[in-house]
């Protein structure tokens, strides 16, 4: 498997430090307390506000990042798009929306209500989902795939172990949404992981990333829209 980032090369500075401290504790709580919230019907949230929230959330990672990779890391170096790496996501991107037909399925009163809550209805929902989409796809990727599995290499070395350990904390971060939804998460968090160690690069699991939100959140609004 290959690394964007030689582990070797990564400096373990107090910048550093506070990110893994976000990442993989305040991140987790705070999913944590907003799925107990939802679970008992206290979280007064509209889409637009999760949308916001979840953009301003993107904005936040993208920042942790810079601060963390500035000057001393390259998250994005040169890369040529090969036939291959198309194939390689349109495969990672079929295997990871085989699992939607299994959220058609949601008899739990809870998890129906969160999906409402998290599909767009609107026109103006749907814009701003999209945006989510995108945000996500590259947002996420940076954080996850990019920075924390890098560091987390650096501390622990190897490829798989650091790779699941950063999985988890993406399935984690998803809590809001559900303990099935969160794995689900963190088994997605795992297929771009592969789709990095393989084609060695962020560029192709974005666009994966991207297409996977915006296609499986515009089938699941078709399906509560007619329900």
């Amino acid at each position: 498997m290959l690394y964007v980032v030689d582990p070797s090369r990564v400096w373990l500075g107090p910048v550093v430090w506070i990110f893994l401290t976000i990442m993989c504790l305040v991140i987790p709580l705070a999913a944590l307390r907003q799925h107990h919230r939802m679970a008992r019907g206290t979280a007064a949230l509209s889409r637009p506000s999760l949308y916001a929230s979840a953009l301003l959330t993107h904005a936040m990672f993208v920042a942790l990042v810079w601060l963390a990779t500035r000057h001393r890391l390259d998250l994005f170096p040169p890369y040529q798009l090969r036939g291959w790496h198309v194939l390689v996501g349109l495969t990672a991107l079929g295997i990871g929306l085989l699992p939607l037909i299994d959220r058609f399925q949601i008899d739990n009163p809870i998890g129906r209500a969160q999906l409402r809550l998290l599909t767009p209805r609107t026109g103006r929902d749907h814009l701003l989902f999209y945006a989510v989409c995108v945000s996500a796809g590259i947002a996420e990727e940076l954080t996850y795939r990019g920075l924390l599995f890098t560091l987390f290499s650096a501390l622990i070395g190897g490829w798989w172990l650091p790779a699941l350990l950063a999985s988890s904390a993406f399935g984690v971060a998803h809590l809001f949404q559900g303990w099935k939804s969160a794995g689900f998460a963190g088994l997605m968090g795992l297929r771009e992981h592969i789709v990095v160690g393989v084609t060695g690069t962020l560029f192709v699991a974005i666009v994966v990333h991207m297409l996977h939100d915006a296609i499986a959140g515009t089938a699941l609004a078709f399906k509560t829209r007619r329900d």
